[in-house]
């Protein structure tokens, strides 16, 4: 052999001599005792030897293959070290991922490497002295301890050529537990590695099956060796127990040899939850070291209060036992007692996999397998539950809102879709939402569905497996059961059932779809042909052709009456739970008038929350629910008396109320009952005789019908007023007759005496409903607005056959006067009586002869803006405005025409605004004299509006022809002329400018 190559093979022996890694530590000189796959992946290991100093122990995730390789990435890798030696006995307590990094817990050394993820299933963890690297050979990696929660499904090879045993220094629980922590002695063996079999004995450790954070804090007290003291040890519980009666053990036991007896007492600390089947247990000098088992046996107590920890005392009876055992400290276990009681809401079905064909699941006609996902929710609590504001979430991230005014009756479902409208699902029952997100986001693989309520509480967390067989699971049976394939339940082998049982295919709620007629017992008016029972619970939809009135008497559990459905009930009608009336309530920032339309609902700071009504509208008390007093006048808030925080009221019949929302919402009414006879309310005389009141009955109620049954000895001319959001609207008897009041609608009356005003069930009928405060009408009309800024006001002009140019009861109304006005624009009879009108009345001829005096309330600096819209004149008629001040005439019925003028004093009254319908241009010669107004607003005052003039002069005339007065004044749109002590009767007066003169009777009273 040549020299050189003797030397090149003795050199690579000598690299692959001292290439071979030589450790002095050996497995089982550290062992794991705490395992947590939650939280920050804690975990804890002791040393059962000394650990040199600037040793390195490196801990990881990775899978072994059996052979010489770790064979996964994206596992974690941690490394531990520590400048001085590690003394034996030392705990040290390690999160595996705090953070984003690895971080000491408790104890000495330092950390660094790539984070830990350990898994509640099929997961080991190793301890070893090399540095674990993926899918490289690793001849010596000097492994030292193990731990798995199920060591038969992390792969192949498991513990071969790792140098551990199992049950030696490798521990196994093959449950697939989120948590374990040793919980046996620390103290009284003579060597640490006397320790290393107790911790290889599973009965010695802590198992939580459903979160690992709860083996937190993990134990840190250090091993120790030599003569044990006097003391107790607890065995491991072996389990949960449970409402249902499931029992747990565990044992206890002495750790050190008594003289005489030792009596120990046990305690529950929740016998409400669980009970012990001994009180006391007694050691002697010959037992002491065999461990006594207790049996611990969970307690129903018929309430859904989740899963309850409850504490169990060991203490030492001093006064019976020996005396080297009276300085013992008390010891504790926790057992869990499971609810058995069924959380609010129950997850019955989910549908993570439409089939691509026949997946239809929200009946809207097509199938679209992210549209057709949906997850079915069912009432379990025995009364209906409102779950305003929950949130729907699955394992990403959270999917919907449930909107204000969700309430699901007692034994009831919702479903919520995906996506899709919900006025196209004809085949679902029941109630249905779409995810507010647009998706739902299921997995087929398995995912987590959590529900919490509006305060973020958690109200249920549900996890499925698999689910992608192109169905839904569904419980079976319903509520309790197991998730199954739906197709799979052999009492009803459908792919999907939305909104009804999963084992017969019956709808949780029957729907109304009035598919026939308007009759209740009509079975073909209902899903599934099917009229409900004392026993269902039932939904009126909205959007129906036909709506149900029942004239027999009913018996059901629970009503839902959506917003815009309608309900007529002339017979007994019997809810054995509760009826809910909604009302969608468009603008978050308006008041509304409404009235209850159900019996018995109350109002509080509950309500007041779980309908988002808004509070402190005018100071920090003041809720946004309000009733108004016509008895006295507070210099602040007027007749309104808000609801103050923490007070309460029940909504009385027929009564109305001013409310108004935080945001926009749907407001449920809930009750026990509906209207199914004729209310009254009464109304009152006060200081102003006006009544706020409101449409008690689930349909809509007519209001010609309600003036005919509410005459002029009742209600004073004929009129009512409307709130439409921004300003009151005036509707007459004879005018509006055909308006239909809303379902919970309210509004004014000023009352004629202190009587009663009657609601006739008899006047109610199923109506397509437009928004609170629209109507529309046929008749000629003129609409005219003004302005300012955001603020808004309206005053009509109506023509009717028949009416005249003065006041014509039930066809001319006033502006309202139960408030005052900082805003307003009215007009005044053409034979003025000085008051006014927000509707007036005017014959349906004679167009271009009537010029309509018009009256604004507004403030001086503010710019006001005329708008008009007319509807029905005449063809070639066309409205224009007078502003007589500034001799200007302005078309107002022209597409985005308007009239705009900036105030330079603040306006109050009439004379300087004049309406004009005329089929021709204008010109001031035109009107000279027109729209001037001649009235006595006392017995010494005459007021004269409309005249723009310098010299103007007054003659009054008695009856007998004979001259009485004659004056002049200066006047501006308005003024006053005094007039002597005339005595009562009827006098003639000639006004005279520059243009003509004119003559009108008055009446002096």
């Amino acid at each position: 052999m040549k020299q050189k190559n003797f030397l090149k093979i003795a050199f690579t022996l000598i690299l692959a001599i001292f290439s071979i890694k030589n450790y002095s530590q050996s497995a089982g000189d550290i062992a794991f005792i705490a395992f947590n796959a939650d939280g920050n992946d804690e975990f804890a290991f002791v040393a059962l030897a000394d650990i040199p100093a600037n040793t390195s122990i490196w801990f990881t995730d990775n899978e072994w293959d059996g052979t010489d390789r770790f064979n996964n990435t994206g596992e974690g890798e941690i490394e531990w070290t520590y400048t001085s030696i590690l003394p034996a006995g030392s705990v040290v307590v390690i999160a595996g991922n705090s953070g984003g990094n690895a971080s000491i817990v408790s104890g000495v050394g330092t950390v660094s490497g790539n984070n830990l993820n350990l898994g509640a299933s099929n997961e080991s963890l190793y301890a070893l002295l090399s540095e674990p690297i993926s899918n490289t050979a690793m001849a010596n990696p000097g492994f030292l301890a193990g731990i798995s929660n199920d060591l038969s499904g992390d792969g192949v090879g498991l513990l071969t050529n790792t140098g551990l045993t199992l049950g030696t220094n490798f521990i196994n629980f093959a449950d697939d537990a989120d948590g374990y922590k040793y919980t046996g002695a620390r103290n009284g063996e003579a060597a640490f590695s006397d320790y290393l079999p107790l911790i290889m004995n599973t009965a010695n450790w802590q198992i939580e099956s459903s979160d690992g954070t709860l083996i937190l804090p993990i134990d840190t007290t250090a091993f120790s060796t030599g003569a044990a003291s006097p003391g107790i040890t607890l065995g491991a519980v072996s389990n949960n127990t449970s409402e249902d009666g499931t029992t747990a053990t565990f044992t206890v036991v002495l750790n050190t040899q008594p003289t005489t007896d030792v009596l120990l007492n046990l305690t529950s600390g929740d016998t409400g939850e669980v009970t012990l089947d001994l009180a006391t247990l007694t050691f002697t000098n010959g037992n002491w070291d065999t461990p006594q088992t207790v049996t611990a046996t969970g307690v129903d107590d018929g309430m859904q209060d989740g899963s309850i920890d409850v504490t169990i005392t060991i203490s030492v009876n001093d006064g019976l036992s020996d005396d080297a055992y009276d300085d013992v400290d008390d010891v504790n276990t926790t057992i869990t007692n499971e609810d058995n009681e069924l959380t609010d809401l129950v997850v019955n079905e989910v549908l993570a996999d439409p089939d691509a064909t026949t997946g239809d699941a929200n009946g809207d006609g097509a199938v679209d397998t992210s549209d057709d996902e949906f997850v079915e929710l069912y009432n379990t609590t025995g009364s209906a539950l409102d779950i305003s504001g929950y949130k729907l979430s699955d394992g990403a991230s959270e999917r919907h809102v449930f909107p204000n005014g969700t309430v699901i009756p007692a034994g009831g479902t919702i479903v919520v879709f995906g996506g899709g409208i919900v006025s196209d699902f004809s085949s679902v029952g029941g109630l249905v939402q779409v995810a507010s997100t647009g998706d739902l986001g299921l997995n087929n693989g398995g995912d987590t569905i959590t529900i919490l309520d509006a305060s973020d509480v958690l109200v249920v967390s549900e996890i499925y497996g698999a689910a992608g067989n192109n169905q839904s699971i569904a419980r079976s049976p319903d509520f309790t059961g197991s998730f199954v394939d739906h197709s799979t339940i052999g009492t009803n082998t459908v792919d999907f059932s939305p909104g009804k049982d999963n084992t017969d295919n019956s709808p949780f709620i029957k729907t109304w779809t009035g598919a026939t007629n308007n009759d209740w017992a009509t079975a073909t008016n209902w899903l599934e042909s099917d009229v409900p029972g004392a026993s269902n619970n039932v939904i009126i939809p909205s959007g129906r052709v036909n709506y149900p009135t029942s004239t027999a008497a009913v018996s059901i559990n629970s009503l839902i009456v959506e917003s815009g459905a309608s309900l007529i009930a002339t017979n007994t009608f019997t809810t054995t739970t509760s009826v809910t009336s909604k009302k969608t309530l468009e603008n978050g920032s308006q008041w509304y008038f409404l009235s209850s339309p159900v019996i018995g609902e109350t109002y509080n700071d509950d309500w007041i929350t779980a309908n988002s009504i808004a509070s402190g509208s005018t100071s920090a008390t003041n809720r946004g629910v309000s009733t108004y007093d016509n008895t006295t006048n507070d210099g602040t808030i007027g007749h309104w008396r808000y609801l103050q925080g923490g007070g309460s009221g029940t909504f009385n019949v027929g009564q109305g109320y001013g409310i108004i929302l935080s945001s926009s919402t749907t407001l449920s009414f809930v009750g026990s009952g509906i209207y199914t006879a004729s209310q009254t309310f009464g109304v009152t005389q006060g200081v102003n005789n006006y009544n706020l009141v409101g449409n008690p009955f689930t349909a809509s109620l007519n209001l010609g019908d309600f003036f005919t049954d509410n005459g002029s000895g009742v209600i004073t001319g004929g009129t009512t007023w409307f709130w439409n959001g921004s300003s009151y609207t005036t509707r007459t008897s004879g005018v509006d007759g055909a308006y239909e009041i809303k379902s919970g609608e309210g509004f004014f009356v000023e009352a004629a005496a202190n009587t009663n005003v009657t609601f006739d069930i008899a006047d109610v009928s199923h109506q397509t409903i437009i928004s609170f405060g629209k109507t529309k009408d046929t008749r000629p009309e003129i609409n005219l607005s003004i302005k300012e800024g955001e603020n808004e006001r309206a005053a009509r002009v109506v023509y009717i056959n028949g009416t005249t140019k003065g006041h014509d009861v039930g066809y001319d109304g006033k502006l309202f006067g139960g408030v005052s006005h900082s805003l307003a624009v009215y007009s005044e009879l053409l034979e003025s009586d000085g008051k006014k009108y927000q509707l007036q009345s005017l014959p349906d001829s004679d167009y271009e002869n009537m010029v309509v005096p018009i009256g604004v309330i507004a403030s001086a600096g503010k710019e006001i803006v005329f708008t008009a819209e007319a509807l029905n004149l005449p063809s070639g008629i066309k409205v224009f405005l007078e502003d007589r001040e500034l001799s200007k005439f302005t078309r107002l019925d022209e597409v985005n025409s308007s009239y705009k003028i900036t105030l330079g004093s603040a306006l109050s009254g009439s004379g300087r605004f004049f309406l004009h319908t005329r089929s021709s241009a204008l010109s001031t010669d035109d009107i000279a004299l027109s729209g001037i107004n001649i009235f006595a607003t006392n017995k010494n005052t005459l007021r004269v509006t409309g005249v723009n003039n310098t010299n103007t002069s007054i003659k009054i005339y008695n009856i007998l022809g004979k001259k009485i007065l004659d004056t002049s004044f200066v006047s501006k749109g308005v003024a006053d002329v005094n007039l002597p002590n005339f005595t009562s009767g009827v006098y003639i007066v000639q006004l005279t400018t520059e243009k003509g003169k004119i003559s009108k009777k008055i009446v002096l009273e």
